[in-house]
């Protein structure tokens, strides 16, 4: 590191460091400026203090050079109290081998060199390592107040959440005690209504079995006033016809026919004889068969009152309807009114009795609205302790006797009432709705239809079997509504439902197969006195049923109505009556526009069971060109085929229509 002067002379055998005892290399300017000059007094050899000059300058170059190591390193590690390890180096005079003075024998650490050269920092790089050290502590005063800034939220955040929870038990402890003072008072509440209505169920039950008896009486008196009646005229008329039959079978001559008349005369009034029961009296000289002649007589009479009110209906829908006339026992007359006001009568006894059952109780028991009321408080108040306690699954059961005691007034056959119009149903109707969808998950939305399947359909059913007058085109239509209603709050899968329309399909099979339409020939429709009128009246009857029939197209299956209808009915009971007439244009043509106006609409495309009708009416036409050929009067058979044409275009029969307007030249579109 330094480089040796080279000198002639001897060399003194001690250094420059000679005069310094045990200092380090931490030693100020200074105090070596003070060790020279006593050398230089001591020694007054020139040379030698030239050397010593040269020799303290070279310590001066290596010593400030270490200096400014120190310094360099001390700022490095930013004001860091440990400074970096300065290794020693040697340097001295290269007087010989035996000497050579190295700073690191009198420096024993570098940390020493390094605290004892500050005092050779500059003011600069002092007041920079002080800048930085006040900086650390300022950055450290900030962590250490940011964290207690935390933990001072957090505590203050602790106790709020605390004071909260206190706050929250303390609204809880309040909501619990009204909670369970609500509770108690509906316990008692329900309670109480539960044995008012156990005791009220007895008297409910009775009332329904007496309405369903006083409608059972209804339809059971008109169905046996009904077999009565035919039972009275079908045994005269069929006696008359039988006789007239064994006569005609013989001959067609105008003797024959004169024979055939007296025949069925005698027969009728023989047959009139025998129902007119002579006097039998008992043990106590009573007659007994007066009875039987007096209903006989008083048959008769309402038979007479009957056919006259069923003629002015005829006429009047004839007015109606543009000339459109119905046949003779199409419009359904069987019902008497002295039947109806005693059923009316009876009817509203009951009622008044119904209206006491719930009279002697107080209005929060006897009234739905305040009971279900009650319930709906509860599901608003409390919905987790109402659904805990299922009330969904029992509260139709709580409303039941309510409607049951309602639906007395219900008269599914006799009335066309829709459950909307009822005051359970509108108080009911919106049980359950919730406006707030997180309110209860409980399914109180069942409540109305559940009581219909439970209550409402039974009724029906019951009215359905048992008092239904399959016959009675107004009866059927409120029975078709009524069926229709229902369908409308239960689901397909309902057994009740299906056996309902089991119950439907069994009745009407069941007049089809009773029912019964003569098919007597034109001949002895004429020699039989009022074989003709009986034989139009059974047709009536039976077209009446067909209608009744295709009135169910839309409940029932599309295939059983196709085949009770149109199978069993028209096939089986209509056609050969209409077979054995079709000589007669003018009656079998209106025959058939009552057969084509009770299928109308009832299929909106050609059907294969429609075809022997079709070509029934395709028959009728062509005899009806016969008879235009053989004279009769254009005016007339262009009226008759016109009449043909329109049944065929209501069986969507369009070709055959165009043919028929073809052939007699008519000029109407279809």
């Amino acid at each position: 590191m330094y480089t040796d002067k080279s000198s002639d002379g001897p060399r003194s055998t001690k250094g420059v460091f000679g005069g310094i005892n045990n200092r380090g290399p931490a030693a100020s300017l200074g105090a070596l400026s003070d060790g020279v000059k006593e050398v230089e007094d001591d020694r007054d050899d020139d040379d030698d203090e030239e050397e010593r000059r040269w020799e303290e300058e070279q310590f001066r170059k290596g010593l400030g050079r270490r200096l400014d190591d120190a310094s360099s390193a001390q700022r490095s590690a930013n004001g860091a109290s440990a400074a970096a390890q300065v290794q020693p180096q040697p340097f001295g005079y290269s007087v010989g081998s035996h000497y050579q003075p190295s700073l690191g024998a009198v420096v024993p650490a570098a940390s020493v060199f390094t605290s004892g050269s500050v005092e050779f920092l500059s003011i600069a790089q002092q007041a920079d390592v002080a800048n930085k050290a006040l900086q650390e502590n300022i950055r450290k005063l900030r962590e250490t107040h940011k964290t207690t800034v935390s933990a001072l939220v957090k505590t203050d955040t602790h106790l709020s959440e605390a004071l909260s929870e206190i706050s929250s038990l303390d609204s809880g402890l309040k909501n619990a005690g009204d909670k369970f003072v609500y509770m108690q008072e509906l316990q008692n509440y329900i309670s109480v209504m539960c044995d008012f209505l156990n005791d009220k169920a007895f008297y409910i039950e009775e009332l329904e079995e007496h309405m369903q008896k006083l409608h059972e009486n209804r339809a059971l008196a008109i169905s046996d006033r009904r077999a009565a009646d035919l039972a009275d005229e079908s045994s005269v008329i069929e006696a008359s016809v039988n006789a007239a039959v064994s006569i005609l079978s013989k001959g067609s001559s105008s003797a024959h026919l004169s024979a055939a008349l007296n025949a069925a005369q005698a027969a009728a009034a023989a047959a009139r004889e025998s129902s007119n029961l002579p006097p039998e009296l008992d043990e106590f000289g009573r007659d007994i068969n007066l009875q039987k002649r007096m209903d006989l007589k008083r048959r008769e009479e309402n038979r007479s009152r009957r056919k006259t009110k069923s003629e002015s209906k005829r006429m009047a829908s004839a007015v109606k309807n543009d000339g459109i006339e119905k046949i003779e026992g199409e419009l359904s007359t069987d019902e008497s009114d002295s039947e109806s006001t005693a059923y009316v009568s009876s009817r509203d006894e009951l009622l008044k009795t119904a209206d006491l059952v719930f009279s002697d109780a107080s209005e929060e028991y006897s009234s739905l609205r305040i009971v279900k009321d009650k319930f709906e408080g509860w599901r608003t108040q409390y919905p987790s302790a109402y659904r805990d306690a299922h009330v969904a699954l029992s509260v139709p059961s709580v409303f039941t006797p309510y409607v049951r005691l309602e639906l007395l007034k219900w008269d599914p056959l006799h009335e066309a009432t829709d459950f909307f119009d009822m005051d359970w149903h509108k108080v009911l109707f919106d049980y359950g709705a919730q406006d707030d969808e997180s309110a209860s998950s409980s399914n109180d939305t069942d409540v109305v239809p559940v009581l219909v399947e439970k209550v409402a359909l039974p009724i029906l059913h019951h009215r359905i079997k048992h008092c239904w007058d399959v016959l009675s085109t107004q009866r059927t239509e409120n029975a078709v509504d009524a069926v229709r209603m229902v369908i409308g709050y239960l689901p397909t899968s309902s057994k009740d439902l299906h056996q309902l329309l089991a119950c439907v399909k069994g009745r009407l099979t069941q007049a089809i197969a009773d029912m019964s339409v003569p098919a007597w020939g034109s001949m002895v429709t004429r020699t039989v006195p009022g074989a003709a009128q009986y034989a139009a009246y059974r047709f009536g009857v039976a077209t009446r049923l067909l209608k009744n029939v295709c009135l169910w197209k839309d409940i029932l299956a599309g295939h059983v109505v196709e085949k009770l209808a149109l199978d069993e009915l028209l096939k089986g009971k209509i056609l050969p009556h209409m077979k054995s007439i079709i000589l007669d244009v003018h009656d079998a043509i209106t025959r058939a526009e009552r057969v084509a106006a009770s299928l109308a609409g009832v299929w909106g495309e050609q059907s294969q069971k429609l075809q022997p009708f079709v070509d029934l009416v395709v028959e009728l036409g062509n005899k009806l060109e016969r008879r235009q050929m053989s004279g009769i009067s254009e005016e007339e058979t262009r009226g008759l085929a016109r009449r043909l044409k329109i049944i065929l275009a209501t069986l969507n029969e369009y070709d055959k229509a165009r043919a028929i307007s073809k052939k007699f030249q008519l000029r109407e579109a279809l």
